[in-house]
């Protein structure tokens, strides 16, 4: 047996360590994140929502803003946190109007007022994030939903031309006020009136026109956007809604093409008294050194942003389950949608997976009420303040592995006594796979679509 010298064996301990660190902070690969072994330490507490907003802008300093849409750093104000109930069940609305839209199963009462499938949506109101983007000139500054899966950006206006006026309480945009307005749509051959339907049978109605849009710190003269003038629901008391669909035509995406390449990202905070980002151009991923790309497919079913998903990892066991299960009809992600839906098989392995590293936490039943969450437990009989959490690695084909945020793994109640797997199981076999928002906190996801691919990274800071 060969016996190195002290000075051999130092320089080899040295090397390795060197290695290690080049490997889990130079090179930044997701799979490090912040669990060790296949576990994250977590203090229990971090999952409790905070009073105050403390963090500083995460994802860059170029970068509009992010928060919730609810707490300390909510753009809309203080407002309290919403049941995870309430979630749900928009979420289910969500879900539901994404497939239908993707599958084609709208029947004509489905869209009322006559509207199409494509213009029958669902938004989150207390799942999703928010965004302040100025219009006009001068600005006249407007929160409004960040929605992947929305071709239009609209936003509420108080002409009132149609009688049935949005909410007098929430803001909107004044055309009189902008010196830069024009009526009229600034893209050739478009229709001049856009209907946005959505499940809980609130809508937005009016007409497209063109005016000054503020993105900053780039400001674009000419851009085309709904301009409602009547509505019903609240829409989460938004101003609107920021379309970041990959459609051809009048999508932001495809309106700022020239400067921004298609290119944007986003940084989702982890909870609500952090923020995010949202950033466009060649900056959101010179920002972003610890990205690993996989390919974006681009099927014939419109606009949503489709991945290919093939395989599940708990404490860096992959789970025993074939990557044909996710790609019949396809695996999106999706800004709005909050739980990810995965298909049975794929949601039970995972479900006994974790249930196996999770003894020693005392389970507990949820509420029938918040279905479809049905693994929890209480925390406060864990052991102590600091667990050990199974790391979850979704796996991406290009040999990309993302390492989700705690908050990704476990949605915990006010007092820490129901802490459920942030994971759902779809509804129909026909149904896509929907990588929800709640999995992407606290990374930098890129959407390179002139590039054809996504990317992830974990360096985010909140």
């Amino acid at each position: 047996m060969a016996i190195l010298c002290p000075s051999t064996a130092i320089y080899h301990l040295l090397f390795s360590f060197l290695l290690l660190f080049f490997l889990c902070y130079v090179g930044n690969t997701p799979v490090c994140g912040d669990a060790r072994d296949g576990y994250h330490t977590l203090d229990i507490n971090s999952l409790l929502p905070k009073s105050n907003c403390s963090a500083p802008v995460g994802g860059g300093s170029q970068g509009l803003p992010i928060t919730y849409s609810y707490g300390p750093c909510s753009q809309l104000g203080q407002k309290k946190s919403p049941s995870r109930q309430q979630i749900f069940l928009q979420d289910r609305s969500r879900v539901r109007s994404i497939n239908a839209r993707i599958l084609g199963q709208y029947s004509t009462e489905e869209s009322k007022d006559g509207g199409s499938p494509e213009s029958m949506h669902s938004l989150n109101e207390d799942g999703f994030f928010l965004v302040n983007v100025g219009f006009g000139k001068p600005q006249q500054n407007l929160n409004l939903i960040i929605d992947t899966g929305s071709d239009t950006t609209w936003i509420r206006c108080n002409s009132c031309s149609l009688g049935n006026c949005h909410n007098k309480k929430i803001p909107t945009f004044n055309p009189s006020l902008s010196s830069s307005y024009s009526n009229r749509s600034c893209i050739p051959s478009t229709k001049t009136n856009y209907t946005m339907n959505y499940e809980d049978n609130s809508y937005s109605k009016g007409v497209f026109v063109c005016d000054e849009v503020t993105l900053k710190p780039d400001v674009f003269p000419k851009f085309q956007f709904g301009c409602g003038d009547s509505g019903g629901g609240d829409f989460g008391s938004a101003s609107g809604v920021l379309g970041l669909a990959q459609g051809e035509q009048y999508s932001l995406i495809s309106q700022t093409a020239s400067k921004f390449k298609k290119k944007f990202s986003y940084c989702f905070p982890h909870n609500e008294n952090t923020r995010g980002s949202l950033l466009f151009g060649e900056k959101a991923i010179s920002a972003s050194p610890s990205l690993k790309f996989t390919r974006l497919l681009n099927p014939s079913s419109g606009s949503v942003y489709f991945v290919e998903l093939i395989g599940i990892s708990v404490a860096k066991k992959r789970l025993n389950v074939s990557s044909s299960l996710f790609a019949s009809p396809g695996t999106i992600i999706d800004s709005g949608t909050v739980i990810t839906h995965l298909p049975t098989a794929a949601y039970e392995a995972l479900r006994t997976a974790f249930q196996q590293e999770m003894l020693h936490c005392p389970s507990v039943s949820p509420p029938p009420q918040e279905k479809p969450l049905d693994t929890c437990y209480n925390l406060k009989g864990c052991g102590g303040r600091n667990i050990k959490l199974p790391e979850i690695v979704l796996h991406f084909v290009g040999e990309v592995d993302v390492s989700l945020h705690p908050s990704g793994i476990l949605w915990a109640n006010g007092d820490l006594t129901q802490a459920c797997l942030a994971f759902a199981r779809k509804s129909h076999p026909s149904h896509v796979t929907i990588i929800g928002n709640r999995q992407q906190v606290s990374l930098k996801v890129v959407y390179d679509i002139e590039g054809g691919r996504l990317g992830f990274g974990n360096d985010c800071k909140h």
